[in-house]
């Protein structure tokens, strides 16, 4: 009987244990994060698949995502479910053209405002070309939170609260195969969105005309 009482008196204080508090961070882990700025501030070629949930005030919009960019060449492809709609978003140099598919274009220089005017969405696209990296955008003060690996865990940047919950590695030799947000969290005010990028591939030569089938495909 006795040893059965401590069986289970192991067996409680086992289950009761205190969990392991999270690597510290150290000056290394700073210095890494340092090394990931610079490193991943030069990929600017890539091809995004992956799913968005925009939340605004009370509604949600769940939409397919598909991005391409090559440097200053962006496509964005954002799709909502059982075919209510698309919105083909395309950046050449400095001017910005949105395309649904119901066929109205909608044009101007700012792809954030363009967006924003024609859906009334508001998407941060100038920074999500950074913060889907992992990174802050140069342009304004930042404020990071990172891990022991020196990977930001948190950023806030330009009034938004953006959360990196979970990264993947990419094989990207040329980058030494680094890890890249795979679920995002960002909120600003009564706008927020969750991004969860089902694959990232590197793209070097990209051919910006085949980089999405045409609206009827």
């Amino acid at each position: 009987m006795r040893l059965i009482v401590l069986s289970l008196l192991v067996a409680l204080l086992g289950g009761c244990a205190t969990p392991q508090p999270p690597p510290l961070v150290t000056d290394e882990s700073h210095e890494q994060w340092s090394q990931r700025q610079q490193q991943l501030a030069g990929l600017d070629a890539w091809s995004i698949r992956g799913r968005v949930a925009l939340y605004l005030d009370d509604d949600v919009y769940n939409l397919g995502l598909g991005w391409t960019r090559q440097q200053q060449d962006n496509r964005i492809k954002l799709e909502a479910s059982l075919g209510q709609g698309l919105v083909l978003l395309e950046k050449n140099g400095h001017e910005v053209k949105l395309t649904t598919s119901e066929g109205e274009t909608f044009y101007g220089s700012n792809a954030q405002q363009v967006l924003w005017q024609s859906t009334g969405w508001s998407i941060p696209i100038e920074g999500l070309v950074y913060w889907i990296k992992g990174i802050n955008h140069p342009d304004s003060a930042y404020l990071p939170l990172i891990d022991h690996q020196g990977r930001a865990t948190s950023l806030q940047q330009d009034d938004w609260q953006i959360n990196f919950l979970e990264y993947r590695d990419a094989r990207l030799e040329q980058f030494n195969n680094p890890a890249l947000p795979r679920k995002m969290y960002m909120k600003r005010e009564k706008v927020a969105l969750k991004i969860l990028i089902d694959q990232w591939q590197a793209e070097q030569n990209l051919n910006p005309s085949r980089l999405f089938p045409d609206f009827t495909n």
